[in-house]
């Protein structure tokens, strides 16, 4: 026991010797005894350290990213409102346009024609199967009353069967019950137009002698007083001729497609039109005036 602390003894003076001989040796470490014990604490600051800034950069990194793709995400919900709502804007302004076409058209068709009118829209159709009419928002109110005539830029619609103060109902001439005076452009012949039970029409009362000839254009003759003579009705389909017949007839495609039908004019007198036509006439469809 004495042995071994008469060693670590001779250990330690011998390490202070060595201590001692370097220090004479090595000035510098007398000015800067601490650097170089702190050199391995340095280096394992040193390294913790980076490996914080590697992991929060990692981190910063990763946040920057998650907050951009958020970011990304809302502006392009808000891009897809935006082309939304322009979408909509040029929807409304194609409606606008063709709403604006439509009623030139029939203003033209107001201001040209021969006969008083009034003009209106249509907000009903008929939806059963028994009867081929709709229903306009003009009525006895504003000049319109039975048996008048309904036309469009396009050619005849029907005529008005029913009024109220306010609206009215057109037969149409595809209907089973209408019958309109004809006459074939080209050859001059004069038949009854009527409408068939299935929703068609066709021109009777034909000559047999009659040179018809498919899609011969149809117009009104003027014998009634419901239309004014020449306007277009339609234009003639196949031709029936048989011998045993007193008379010939031939079906008629209506010149009007009245599925799409949104405006038309009521004939409210054939004695003419007003020499100076106002184009704020507030007979027009949505405005307001009694129309007379």
């Amino acid at each position: 026991m004495l042995r071994q602390k008469a060693i670590h003894r001779r250990f330690i003076i011998l390490f202070l010797i060595i201590l001692l001989i370097g220090v004479i040796l090595f000035p510098e470490i007398q000015k800067r005894p601490l650097h170089y014990l702190s050199q391995p604490i340095v280096v394992a600051v040193t390294g913790i350290q980076a490996g914080m800034t590697w992991i929060a950069g990692g981190f910063t990194h990763v946040w920057e990213n998650y907050i951009a793709l958020v970011t990304v995400r809302r502006e392009n919900e808000l891009l897809k409102q935006e082309v939304a709502r322009l979408q909509n804007d040029k929807t409304q302004l194609q409606e606008a346009a063709l709403a604006n076409l439509r009623l030139q058209r029939l203003l033209d068709l107001k201001e040209t024609a021969s006969f008083r009118s009034v003009a209106a829209a249509v907000i009903g159709r008929d939806p059963s199967n028994w009867y081929r009419t709709l229903m306009i928002n003009k009525g006895s109110r504003d000049g319109v009353e039975v048996e008048m005539g309904v036309v469009t830029p396009v050619g005849v619609v029907g005529r008005v069967i029913k009024t109220s103060a306010t609206a009215s109902q057109v037969l149409l001439v595809t209907d089973r019950n209408s019958a309109v005076a004809g006459m074939i452009q080209r050859t001059r012949d004069e038949g009854l137009v009527e409408g068939t039970e299935n929703g068609m029409a066709r021109i009777k009362y034909l000559s047999l002698l009659a040179d018809l000839q498919e899609g011969d254009l149809v117009l009104t003759s003027g014998l009634t007083g419901t239309f004014p003579k020449g306007l277009q009705i339609g234009t003639l389909g196949r031709a029936t001729k048989r011998e045993s017949d007193l008379f010939q007839q031939a079906a008629l495609v209506p010149s009007v497609d009245f599925s799409k039908l949104e405006e038309v004019l009521v004939i409210t007198s054939l004695n003419g039109r007003p020499e100076h036509p106002d184009r704020s006439d507030p007979t027009f469809p949505g405005t307001k005036g009694d129309g007379k």
